[in-house]
Formats: C-alpha cells, structure tokens, sequence
C-alpha cells in the first residue's frame, strides 16, 4: 500500500493533476464549440452582417471542435499508452477514457437550450 502512494504522490509532483484538468478543460471547450455548432445549423439567424450563412458557419465550428476534440483524444491517449502496465489495462482505460470524453460531449450538447 506504501508503495502504491509514494507512486501517487510521484504523479502529483509530475503535476499529474494540472494535466488531468488541461485535458479535461480542453474535452469541455470542445463540446461547447460542437453545441454553438450545432445550435447554429437548427437557427435561421444570419450571422457576421449576413456575409456567411448561418449553415456554413456552423458546420466550420463543428469542423473545427472536431478537429480539436480529436487532437485532445489522441493526446490523452497517447499519455494513456505510457503507462507502464499491461496492454489489456491500458486499453480498458482508453476505452474508459472514450467513453468519458462521449458522455461529456452529449452532456454539453443537452445543455445547449
């Protein structure tokens, strides 16, 4: 048991908490950019002086926090895939990871009204 806590407390002076919340921030942003997205392809409202319609703009915001939620994913699991454990936990944990970072993006998204 030790030897399990000096190894958190290793972590916690690798600043393992600042980097859980960074990535978990990043997860947060992403989705609100996905549901101001999505919000904007279900408005009929012209955006930016009626220059760009509301669709494209839309639909780049949603490229766009796509592009960065994949970034953000592929991070986490790439520090995930450090770890120093065997490769059927590390997959448990990705997929655990996944499934997180899925069920934060639909909960923004059902807060977007």
């Amino acid at each position: 048991m030790q030897k399990l806590w000096m190894r958190y407390s290793e972590l916690l002076d690798k600043d393992l908490n600042a980097k859980i919340f960074d990535n978990f921030k990043n997860m947060v942003l992403c989705a609100l950019l996905f549901a101001a997205g999505t919000n904007a392809l279900q408005s009929d409202h012209k955006i930016f002086m009626s220059i760009t319609a509301t669709n494209l703009a839309g639909w780049g915001v949603i490229t766009v926090s796509g592009l960065l939620m994949l970034l953000n994913l592929s991070d986490g699991i790439r520090r995930l895939a450090q770890l120093r454990y065997h490769l059927a936990f590390q997959l448990l944990i990705v997929l655990v990871y996944i499934i997180i970072s899925a069920r934060v993006v639909e909960m923004v998204w059902s807060f977007r009204a």
